[in-house]
Order: structure tokens, then sequence, then C-alpha cells
């Protein structure tokens, strides 16, 4: 789904940040290659959100912080944490809806912290002749996709127990809106674009509803506890890499596209609808997670609670990655 996840006015502090971090990151002691653990799988999906991850890893960053990195491709959604869950991979990115659908049942994990956010990355695109207030039915896709839809209709004065809702995967918006089968989808590009080339507009942006999602790092507890100057390096190069792709997102979407095979110029759009960037959790990621979590329990997609002041490691980024600071909550 998702995802500091610092505009351009804040370049210098981005720069400086990330001259801190790299340094920083040079001079702890390479716990992972003393202790003989092995290499650390970091699973993560295939979309230009996972920006820093592929920076990081094209530009040979863990390996200079003396780190054995290897970056696990997975389709995304739950499959990275789940990846995390079964101990194929050590850790995953994962956005705040789809990490905490995963936790209700493996309580065990924990989110390090935010590595990016945006109010803008998803948007509401209706069919050619339908106005917002005429919606009848909406293409969604589980976990956040629902979720926005709710928002997005509630914020229009729809009641969304009145609105059909076809559930399918996001490949399938456009083609459905183009057929006319759906009024509206609430989603992200590439899908976006493809509608808007067949005739469909886009109405809205999460931010005027009020929505927004975030990124986390995600772990096991007992992985944590055995590893945590190593999930501090880690965190380390991160920062940085969030900070390059924050202050040089050409840069960035050139390692995208080397990563995923990625047209640069389409993975540089994307870029510029996500705010990246380290950062511990706020109050308000609290709240929205408790949100989040609700919202999912009323819908039956979720069995029993999520804890989380317990799976939310707020302080952690704070008390471990060196040069982390909260950004900006500003547009490029």
């Amino acid at each position: 789904m998702e995802f500091g996840r610092w505009r351009r006015g804040a370049a210098a502090l981005g720069v400086l940040v990330a001259l801190v971090s790299a340094t920083a990151a040079c001079t702890r002691p390479a716990t992972q290659q003393a202790t003989g653990s092995g290499p650390i799988r970091i699973s993560v999906g295939v979309d230009p959100s996972y920006a820093p991850f592929f920076v990081a890893e094209q530009e040979g960053m863990f390996e200079r912080a003396g780190l054995d990195v290897r970056v696990v491709q997975t389709e995304g959604g739950a499959a990275s944490a789940q990846n995390v869950v079964a101990g194929t991979s050590e850790l995953s990115g994962n956005a705040d809806s789809t990490a905490l659908t995963v936790m209700a049942a493996n309580p065990s994990l924990r989110a390090l912290g935010v590595y990016e956010e945006s109010d803008r990355y998803f948007q509401v695109v209706v069919r050619e002749g339908v106005e917002p207030n005429q919606i009848r039915t909406v293409g969604v896709f589980p976990g956040i996709g629902l979720y926005f839809t709710d928002l997005y209709l509630r914020s229009i004065g729809l009641d969304p127990a009145a609105v059909e809702l076809v559930t399918t995967s996001p490949p399938d918006h456009p083609p459905l809106l183009g057929r006319g089968d759906i009024d509206a989808f609430v989603s992200f590009d590439p899908w976006v674009s493809q509608a808007v080339a067949g005739g469909g507009r886009v109405v809205a942006t999460s931010g005027d509803f009020d929505a927004r999602y975030t990124q986390w790092l995600v772990a096991t507890d007992a992985w944590l506890s055995a590893n945590e100057e190593v999930a501090a390096q880690v965190f380390d190069v991160l920062s940085e890499a969030a900070a390059i792709v924050d202050t040089d997102p050409d840069r960035a979407a050139r390692a995208v596209a080397a990563a995923i095979q990625q047209d640069p110029a389409e993975a540089r759009r994307t870029i510029d609808q996500i705010d990246f960037g380290v950062r511990d959790f706020t109050d308000e990621d609290i709240a929205r997670a408790n949100d989040l979590v609700t919202f999912f329990q009323e819908q039956d997609k979720i069995g029993g609670s999520v804890d989380t002041g317990q799976v939310l490691q707020r302080g952690w980024v704070d008390d471990h990655v060196l040069g982390a600071a909260t950004p900006a909550q500003s547009p490029r």
C-alpha cells in the first residue's frame, strides 16, 4: 500500500541529515558481522514507494555500513510482513494498514518507526459523465483501499452502505471504469494515470478528505531484542537513503527503475507524491492506527484486537537512529 511514505525547502537539512547519518553509521560496530548472524533479509513490494530500500541497495549503502543486507521483492501487501512472521525475512517495509492486519494475528510483530508518508499518493478517480455525488458503484481493494473509500464517501455525504463495493485488485480498476462497470475508485499510480488516459478524471486526493498513510519498518519482537544494534544500523542507512530520495528524486527514480524495471519518468511521478524521511511515532500515528484497527474490526476484516501501544515502538527511532528528525509536514 503505503506509505516523512522535508520538502524542497528543507533540502539543505535533508542533505545534512544524510551526511551525519552516513558518517555515524560507519562508526557503529559491525554487530552483524561480529556475531556471524548471516544476511539481513528485508522484504519489500515492487513500486516506487520503496525507493529508500532500492537506493540503499543500488548504491551499496548497506555494504558501506558493514551490513550484509538482501532486499527481497514480494508482491507487496501482507506478503512482506508475513515473510517476517515465517522467518524468511528479518525485516519488512509495510503500510500501516497492512502491518496492523497482520499484527492482529501475530502480536509479536513490532513496528520500529516511519520512513515515509503521504496525503497525496492515493487519488479518487470517477468515470466520464459521473459527478462524485452520483457515485453508485466503487471498485475497492482490501485494506487501506477499503478504508480510504469509506472515508471519501462519507466526506461527500454518501452512505458507504448505500454504495455497491466491487472488491478487486488495483490493476483491474482502469478497465472496469472504462467499461462503466464501476463509477469510481480510490487508488494510486500507475492505475490512476491509466484511468485518466481512458477518460476518467481525478476529483480528489486523500488529503482532501483528511486521509494519509505511513509506511513502517517491521520486525518480530524476538529478532529485535537479539539484534537491536543491527536494526539501528539498518535504519540509519534507511534514514540516509530516504534523505537522498527526498532531495534528489531523479537519482531515486533511476534506482527504482533499475530495481523493478520501471520507466524512470513514471517512478519520478510517484516519488513526487510521497514524503520520504525517517521519524519516530507520534500521538497522531497512534490515533490513526487505533482508528484503522477499529474500522477493520467493524468490517470483520481482522479477528481480535491490536495493542498499538505495544506493537508500535514509540521512542525507538529517537533512541537508536542517528540523525533521525521529525520532518515538516509540507508538500513538495
